[in-house]
Formats: structure tokens, sequence, C-alpha cells
């Protein structure tokens, strides 16, 4: 039932007796208004006036204003608000950008399952922020997305916040290492920070910084969490001390849906990506090692598609990159520094006959190709190392003798520092406003200060180390030690038009998820990593989805005559074209060294590849026969790729159907069912989304008579709207006062403008050129934004036109379309499940006629019936008396209800058959893990510690599976006993 309470509507929940003799109740409740919708609360009777509702009191009042305009915007308003329920999602209108079918079936099967958790392994490039922005806005239009919880790398909090709000418009409040500091200020010391706002973004680096905010998170629900480049929760080798994995894992169970991007979904190793798919669901893999699973077991949670995939449908989103070759970008080593390669040439050959570590072996020797600097400095550190130990008088005389032959080296003398400086001027870049915007990459710190030192003197350019300096200056540096908020605004100033920004001098900081290609294309390798998942990440920052210019790629080479180092150049020279040879054909995910880990693929190319001398290590299909790892490898590779070939086919099957298919045999997690009606009476509309912002801000500026509803101005197809002073406080204006955070509301303080307006249009187009031209301008940040169901203006307006009627009351006008005496009431009727999830929403209309006939229709077929948009007050009105008109509005609530029950009846017997099937998976799921525990507690002694960890592990899933029946499954797919109705329309026949 709902209830009234503290101006507000609940459905509650449960009731529970506190006092027998008083009658006093406890009543859980869910928000059912807009503003409290998914809050639970809990009210004592005693203390609280509960008052439960009753739609047969409801109280109709004529509309007396001009052509019935109060009645047509609160129904309006009315059906906004109504969550979206039906079975394929609706992605017309629904962002500002261009819908691709591929990108649609991400939304199609994170709406198919019984709560959305999806792993999307998308590769590099293909815009998996735009498809987690497309679930996201889908899951809000159903309700089921009221908080959110983003977690993304510290480099990407402003960039992913703000290609949510650009192309979305859903508000993500930054909470970055500042935002935290400053919420704290403004909340009691005990207030939990991540309740105080709905939708939030925040690093994962914050999180481990701020050790003491994990207790809130224990104690924070979310609707949806989302977290970016997931490779790095998969918890490593030592999950247990993972703290990543472990705050994931913790969010998880806190959550209702997850998603998780990542181009790079697994190492080779099958429990790492094991885990990941646990994180979405614990009963997804049976073998508690996560280490045996077959592609049926992760099929309904992943899905993966590479370039070619999609190319036909990208077209021209994707630009041919082109290699500058490498005879342009190497050049010979002179005198000086071929002396150092003999010494570290020879550091090899010793090696090779004694015991060195791999820093001695080959570390030195990459070191030293990054810049005399970082290899000085490597030598440095390792000398003070091997003069603590004993017997190590060999290694430190080669070391001191290698520490003398660097001494008279730096970078502004290296072969290939002069390099850099050739192809910087080839490119025409001399650091003033016409030079083209250059990312250039190493991957020691220590040459990127030596490196940025040279660049500024060899250009006269003024140069500061400070990271607070760094998003104003013409050259810039990023790494992982800046802080969240310095490296997000430096990220940003490389990607705004007229900053002054013209080279970001990068660590491998930059390597994952930054978008750099909005104004550069050109990137320059200034060392080599050994890597081709460094390198496909790399480049991927530029030659990605919407890249409008030719990615140009530069590899600096230098090429060295000393003993055992000359081979090495034919090695990377075919690691290079290993990279462009994956780029141009590859349809899979597969790491041609079946390594998977950057690191482990950088030890594996020098001690296979260099040390072996072995020129065709890139070619081998298996360079270890019968390695246990490679084998693993391989049949990772094979199961994801059959896991996301056979997803895609059901999406195919799916979308090869004009009409949604009522239900044939689907995944265990499966999603709801369509309506029973036909057709989806959850959208309609009667007003176009100009038309509504327009005659519905007209009209309460004239109702409120507030001086602060500015007419809104019009231009072309843009609109031009001051916000009023309480929807500047609604949506958190830092200039609107700070005294209340209206937190299920609040949007980016970035996305206010200087004049405090908010520029509007339905055209998508001119949001896309608003957006780049935000980039040419100001940042990510556009200024013109499409006008949207979702926008908060919108839902404002939505929310106060609800208010045009006292509660309790709807309005009622006549129609001359209708004969005399008949009445057509209309409803929005609602079937939640028991934690209040809207599975039915339906909008239907019970007419009532002379004699005592009464029918069912669709609201949009009554509506139309009445002449509804052309309606106007004639002065007619009908002739039922009052005591008559209030019988016959609970004979059409009663009407409503049973009709609801009908659909509550045919929805229970529709879902029941895939709600079977879920719990025969999961006492499948548990009769195997059981068999599995058992198995290894076999040979275990019963009483050690690992047997005991093992059986608190197999209670822990029986636990998991009886909560799932009793809690999880009643609470959101079984639907509540009662449905619920809103009479919000009258329409009487005058004819």
């Amino acid at each position: 039932m709902r209830v009234l309470c503290r101006d507000a509507e609940w459905l509650v929940t449960k009731a529970e007796s506190l006092n027998v003799a008083t009658g006093s109740q406890i009543a859980y409740c869910l928000g059912a208004d807009e503003m409290v919708r998914g809050h639970e609360a809990a009210f004592v009777t005693d203390l609280d006036d509960v008052q439960p509702i009753d739609p047969r009191d409801t109280r109709l009042t004529r509309d007396s204003s001009h052509g019935f305009q109060k009645a047509k915007l609160f129904l309006e308003a009315q059906l906004r608000q109504m969550p979206l329920t039906a079975a394929h999602p609706d992605v017309d209108g629904i962002g500002a950008f261009r819908p691709m079918p591929f990108q649609v079936k991400a939304v199609e099967k994170a709406l198919r399952q019984m709560r959305p958790r999806l792993l999307l392994a998308d590769a590099v490039g293909l815009g998996k922020t735009i498809q987690v922005g497309m679930i996201l806005a889908e899951m809000i239009r159903r309700g089921r997305a009221a908080r959110i919880l983003v977690l993304a790398k510290k480099s990407m909090l402003t960039q992913f916040q703000s290609e949510l709000w650009n192309r979305f418009a859903i508000p993500l409040v930054r909470l970055d290492s500042t935002g935290l500091a400053r919420l704290r200020l403004r909340i009691p010391a005990s207030k939990n920070p991540f309740e105080v706002y709905h939708r939030i973004i925040v690093s994962m680096d914050t999180l481990k910084d701020v050790g003491r905010y994990r207790h809130f998170l224990e104690n924070t629900r979310w609707d949806v969490v989302v977290i970016d480049e997931a490779h790095n929760v998969a918890g490593a080798t030592n999950p247990d001390r993972n703290y990543s994995y472990r705050l994931a894992r913790l969010l998880s169970r806190r959550a209702d849906s997850m998603i998780l991007t990542t181009a790079t979904p697994h190492n080779g190793r099958k429990e790492t990506f094991g885990r990941l798919i646990a994180l979405l669901d614990p009963s997804a893999i049976p073998d508690p090692k996560y280490r045996q699973y077959t592609a049926e077991d992760i099929k309904p949670f992943f899905l993966m598609r590479f370039k070619e995939d999609i190319r036909a449908e990208a077209g021209d989103d994707f630009a041919a990159r082109h290699v500058v070759p490498l005879a342009e970008t190497t050049a010979d080593a002179d005198e000086r520094e071929e002396a150092v390669y003999d010494r570290l040439a020879r550091l090899r050959r010793d090696g090779a006959e004694g015991d060195r570590n791999a820093i001695v072996r080959w570390g030195l020797y990459k070191s030293f190709l990054s810049s005399p600097e970082a290899c000085r400095s490597m030598v440095e550190t390792s000398l003070r190392t091997l003069q603590r130990k004993r017997g190590e008088e060999a290694d430190i005389a080669a070391l001191d003798g290698l520490r003398g032959a660097l001494e008279t080296l730096s970078i502004t003398g290296s072969t290939r520092y002069r390099l850099l400086v050739d192809q910087l001027r080839r490119i025409g870049w001399d650091g003033g406003p016409a030079s083209p915007r250059v990312l250039l990459f190493t991957e020691s710190r220590v040459t990127q200060e030596a490196l940025t030192r040279a660049l500024a003197a060899e250009f006269k350019l003024p140069w500061s180390e400070r990271q607070e300096d760094q998003p104003g200056q013409v050259m810039a540096a990023i790494h992982g030690g800046m802080s969240d908020v310095w490296l997000g605004r430096t990220v940003e100033a490389f990607g705004t038009g007229t900053a002054a920004m013209r080279l970001l001098v990068a660590t491998n900081v930059a390597s994952e998820g930054v978008n750099l290609h909005h104004h550069c294309w050109h990137i320059i390798h200034y060392d080599l990593p050994w890597s081709i998942i460094t390198l496909i990440q790399r480049n991927g920052r530029i030659d990605r989805f919407g890249q409008t210019h030719t990615p140009e790629i530069r590899y600096l080479m230098v090429r060295t005559q000393a003993g055992e180092l000359q081979g090495d150049g034919a090695i990377f020279q075919r690691l290079i074209e290993k990279v462009e040879e994956i780029n141009r054909t590859a349809r899979s995910g597969e790491s041609v060294l079946k390594i998977y880990d950057a690191d482990g693929e950088e030890t594996f190319v020098a001690e296979r590849g260099l040390l072996a001398g072995d020129p065709d290590l890139f070619d081998r299909e298996q360079p270890a026969a019968g390695d246990d790892a490679v084998a693993e490898a391989q049949s990772m590779e094979a199961l994801l790729r059959k896991a996301s070939l056979d997803a895609m086919d059901d999406l195919a099957d799916l979308f090869g159907d004009d009409e949604p298919a009522p239900a044939p045999p689907v995944p265990a997690d499966a999603a709801e069912p369509a309506p029973a009606a036909p057709g989806d009476a959850s959208r309609i509309r009667l007003y176009d989304e100009a038309a509504f912002l327009e005659e519905g801000y007209a009209y309460l500026s004239q109702q409120t008579g507030d001086r602060s509803y500015h007419p809104i101005e019009k231009t072309g197809k843009q609109v031009v709207l001051t916000p009023p002073a309480d929807l500047r406080r609604r949506l958190g204006d830092p200039e609107a006062g700070r005294d209340v955070i209206f937190g299920a509301t609040a949007i980016p303080e970035e996305a206010w403008t200087d004049d405090r307006r908010f520029r509007l249009t339905v055209d998508p187009g001119r949001v896309d050129l608003a957006i780049r031209a935000a980039r040419n301008l100001r940042g990510q940040w556009s200024e013109e934004l499409l006008l949207t169901e979702l926008h908060p203006v919108s839902r404002w307006l939505a929310e106060r036109l609800m208010m045009l009627m006292p509660r309790g009351e709807a309005p009622m006008i006549a129609s001359p379309y209708l004969p005399q005496g008949e009445m057509c009431f209309c409803f929005i009727g609602q079937v939640s499940s028991r934690a209040g999830t809207p599975l039915i929403v339906d909008a239907h209309a019970v007419v009532m006629s002379k004699g005592g006939g009464r029918a069912i229709r669709p609201l949009h077929t009554a509506l139309e019936a009445a002449g509804f948009k052309d309606l106007a007050d004639t002065g007619k009105h009908g002739t039922l008396p009052e005591p008559l008109l209030r019988g016959f509005v609970k004979g059409a609530v009663d009407e409503s209800l049973d009709y609801l029950a009908n659909r509550r009846r045919e929805r229970q017997a529709e879902v029941k058959p895939l709600l079977e099937r879920e719990e025969q998976r999961l006492n499948n799921w548990l009769a195997r893990r059981r068999a599995r525990i058992e198995e290894e507690l076999a040979e275990l002694n019963p009483t050690g510690a690992a047997a005991i960890k093992k059986r608190q592990d197999l209670e822990e899933s029986e636990k998991y599976v009886k909560d799932r029946a009793q809690n999880w499954r009643r609470a959101h797919f079984e639907a509540a006993d009662h449905p619920t109705t809103r009479l919000v329309l009258a329409i009487e026949g005058v004819r």
C-alpha cells in the first residue's frame, strides 16, 4: 500500500508491531515520489503522521484554464514520470550521438538480464564510455538508476564525467581528493559522504589513499556501480591483499547492477578473469578457485567486439593510421654512446655465463635506450644495493665502469634526442600557436624530467615542473605521481583547442582510457616499451573511434654496432611491425606472446628475444611448447572468443525479429518478459521536448508569479533558459548559496556557464558541434546540450507541473467528442516488486458509458477518441451530480485495480519459468561447487586452516543460494501483493 508521510508518498514494504497495547507500528517504506524514489525509510506511527493513500478518495476539480492547458501539462508531467518497462530499449533521442547497432546491442544485452551485470570488453578505441552512458540512460528511464557510482582512473575522471553530461545530461558529481575534502567541511563528521550525492564519480586511487572512507562505502547501497578499466580490480596474484579487488567485491555486494569495462579483460590466467565474472555474479562459476569454467558459464555476462567486427558500421569514424617508416626515424649511435653500448654488451655476455639479475643483464640496457640520465640513475641505485651485499665485487666493478662512461653523456647530446628534435621540426613543431599537438611517450620519469628541461631550452619555452603549472604551459608533463585534480586539468587542457599546450610528455599513466584524439593526431614513442599490449594502448589514445585526421605514429630508434646488441634492432622492428599487423587484421584480443601482461611481455622479450638473439620471437605460434602458462593463455583466448561469438549470435537472433520474441529458451540470467498487454503502455507522450519546455515553463511562470522566472529566449534551433532561483538551488549552483545540498539533483560545477544560463536544443548535430567548440575554447564541457527527458531541467519542470494539482485531486475536463453521460477516467497503474522496482507501468483508461457499460482502453486510444489535443473549454459541462460522480470514481478505481491485478497474474505466469530456470541454474552451480570443494577436502587435514576455509566457502555458497531464493528473488522479481493506481485525469462527454 501507499502512504503519505513527511509530505512525500511512500510504498510500504513491511510493517512490524512495536507495542500491542498502543497499536504502535513501524512501517518500512520505499520512496515513491521522485525526490525520494528508491530511498529506504522507517516511520514509527507514534512519531510520524502516516496516512494511507486511497485513490478512491481522489477529488475531481474542473479545469478552467485556456485550452485545458493545466490538465494537459499535468497529464504530460505524470506520463514523463512513468518508468519505462518495455522489453526492448528505445535509444532514439537518448543522447547527442548517432547510435550504432553494436552499441544498441550492448544496451539490449544489459537489459535482458534480471539485473544488469555486464563485462564490456570491446577493443581499444570503440567507445565503451558511450555504451555505458546508453545503458545508464535507459536504466534511469526505467527507474533503476537513481544512485550511481562510477570508479575510473584518476586521469579519466573529468573525461568520463563530461562525456556523460555532454552526451546524455547524466550529472555525476566528481569526488576527487579536493571534492571530498570540500564536502567533508560542509557535512557533520559522522555523515556518510557517499550518501550526500546520488550520482558520483571517484577514482580508485582516492579511495585507496583515504582508507577511512571504506566503512562509509560498506553502509551505502547503489543502484548501479560502473568500474572503468576493470582489469585493475581483478585481484592480480593475491586477491585477498589487493585493495582494489576487495573494494570492488564490496561494491558488487552493495549494488543492484554492475557494469565493468576494459579493453584487456584477462592476463592469460583463468582465475583473474574468473574473479571479474564472479564480481558480476558469484554463482556464475562453480570452481571456488575460478580456474574451471565454460563459455556457457560466462556468456551471459560478457561482450567483446573488435575493430573488424564493427568497421562496416563505423565507416569514416575510423581513420587509417600512418606509421612513419623506421628508416626515417632511426639514427646511428655516436662514438661516446657506442662506448656505453660496448659495456652493456659485455654485461649481457658476462651475464649469460654467470647468475646476474635482470637489472644487470638487460634492465640497464633498457634504461640507456631511454636516456643517459635514466641509466645513470639505475646504476646509482644498483650500486647502493650491491654494496650492501657480499660477493658482488664483479658487478660493482662493472657498474663503476659503466658509471664512468655515462658521466660525460646527457640527453641533450644523445642521438635519440637529436632525432626527436629533427622529427618535431619536420612536422612543423616549434612550440608556437601554429604547431600541431604532439603526444610524446616515455617510460621513464627520469627521462621525462630531463627531456622536458632539454626541450624547453631547445625551443626557448618557459617551463615549470610544478604540477599546478602544467595545464597552462606550451609543454606539459603528466605522470602517476600527480594529484587527480591536476592530472585531470592537464589532460583537459591538451584536449582544448585554445589552450597554449602543444606538447604533452607522458609516462604510461596516459596509455589507458584517456581520449586525446580531439586535437591531436601525432604520437612519438621516444623510447620503445618491449610490450605489444602497451604499444596498442598508447596508440589507442589518438587512433580511436571519432578521429577525423590520419593518425601519425613515430617510433624513435637508435642503431648500435656493439657486439651482442647488433641484432636487437631487428627484434625491435619486428615488435613494431607486429603491432601494426594486429591493428590491421586482428579480430581477437589475442596476445602474440600469449602472456597478456605488459610487464610479463617485457621480461619475455628481454629473456627469450634479446638475450637469446631470436628475431623470430613474434612469429612463433607457441613460443614455449609445453609451457603450462602458454597453454592456459591459448585456452583462455579460445574460451573468450567462443563466449563472445555466442553472445553476439544470441543478440543477432534477437535483433533479427521485427517484434519482440515472447520467450524462447534464454540464458539463466534472462530478463523480464514484455508487458502482458500489447504495445508499450509506459511510453506515451503528448508534447515533444521543445513544446513541453516552452509551454510548461511559461505556464509555471504565470502561475507562480516569481520574478526570477525570466522568459525563455529562442534563437533558431536553440532555446536559452535563465534558471529561476528554485531551479538553481535544486541543481546545486555554487553561487545560489550552500546552506543546503541537493544531493539527488545536483549537477557538476563545471556544467554551469559563466552567465548561469542553459542553452538547449533538440538537434543532436548542434550539440556535437557545441562539444567540438568547447574542446576548442573552454575544455571538455559543452555550453549547449540536448533537450531530453533526462535533462535535469526537464525533470525539474515535470515535477513542478505535477504540483499544479493539490495532492488527492485530479483535473476534470469536458469533450464534445464523447457522448453526454460518458466518463473517461485516465489512470497510471503500476505493479512493483516487493522492493519497489517497477515491473509493469501501464497508462490506461476506464470508460464508463450510459447504461452501466465499462471498458478498459489503452490511454492513447482513449485520448484520441476524446480529441484530447484539440480540446478547449467551451463552457459546456456534464450534468452528473456530485455523489454519482464520486461513485463513478470509486468504480473506475476498482476497475483499474482489477485490470492491473490481471496484468500482475499474467506477468507472474510469464516470469515463473524464468525464475524456475534461474533456481535450477543456482542449484546446479551449488551442486558443482559442493562437489569440487568436497573433492578438495578429501585430500586435506580436516582440522587444518585450508580445510576450515573451504568449509566456510561452502557455507557461504549455500547461504548465497538461500538468500537469492528468499530475498533477492522475492524482493526484485516477485510482484507485490497489490498493484497501485493513480487517477490523473477525468474527461466527461458533453456531445
